[in-house]
């Protein structure tokens, strides 16, 4: 699968195109610690439309940021939706990709609607939030010792067995990913991934579904922020699955009727 380079102030994207002339052009964000390889099941599914798929900052193969918040990594992804020829772009992103395609929307006229899957929507108050994830400190003390991808494999399944009983094939790529990413994206303070979710959506005009996960199953998008922000955006449908963070991977039938359906199909 083609992937290509794309450089702003200094920072380089990496990002995948599927170079296909369509009506529609999606833009795939993931989310923390991914990379643009997990779209690779939509991409092939959806393949009738134009698709970029982009590595966060500081992912996979993307340059890396002095630091990490939620507003560092969104102004390198908003140049990248501001440089691209189409426009009426539709975002779908995941978790922090969810989080960085509300900033894009709330600050750029191309966007013409987005699939926000399970955005780190948890506090309505940044001084009561925390990390989303709690791994920072396994990733901060055993990643400086990896040398090689098997290095990484090998302490993940001591740090998380269960996924490797369950999908062992998933946990070699979340620690594949690991390795290739910059040890700062877990070098984070608290309340990093935090943002005013109901302001920024006073500045959205595109369509847009909010797609959360059950809270006891590990969601993460609070119903009381979520419908704050449907409040504030002319056209936003609300959709709560039983399932946990990974919305899409517990319910890829269901997730893909859902965004042909923000597709017009």
């Amino acid at each position: 699968m083609p992937e290509y380079s794309y450089k702003t102030n200094g920072l380089t994207l990496n990002y995948f195109c599927n170079d296909v002339e369509a009506k529609n052009t999606l833009v795939l964000i993931h989310g923390w610690t991914g990379g643009w390889e997990v779209w690779k099941p939509l991409i092939q599914e959806f393949s009738q439309y134009k698709i970029y798929a982009l590595d966060l900052p500081g992912h996979n193969k993307s340059g890396h940021l002095k630091n990490y918040n939620i507003n560092t990594y969104y102004p390198p992804l908003l140049d990248f939706v501001n440089s691209l020829p189409e426009d009426n772009l539709i975002l779908v992103g995941h978790s922090l990709g969810s989080a960085s395609s509300i900033e894009i929307a709330s600050r750029s006229r191309k966007i013409q609607a987005m699939l926000l899957e399970d955005p780190p929507w948890f506090s309505e108050n940044k001084n009561k939030s925390t990390s989303s994830d709690g791994q920072e400190a396994f990733f901060l003390e055993n990643k400086p010792k990896w040398r090689t991808v098997l290095d990484a494999i090998f302490d993940y399944q001591k740090h998380d067995p269960e996924i490797f009983k369950t999908n062992p094939y998933w946990g070699a790529v979340r620690a594949s990913y690991a390795f290739h990413h910059d040890i700062n994206i877990w070098n984070v303070e608290p309340g990093w991934i935090w943002q005013d979710a109901p302001k920024l959506s006073e500045s959205v005009e595109a369509k847009t579904i909010l797609l959360g996960g059950n809270l006891e199953k590990g969601g993460l998008m609070l119903e009381s922020v979520a419908k704050k922000v449907q409040a504030n955006i002319p056209d936003c449908e609300i959709h709560y699955w039983d399932t946990g963070h990974g919305v899409r991977a517990e319910k890829p039938t269901e997730y893909s009727k859902l965004l042909s359906s923000l597709l017009g199909n």
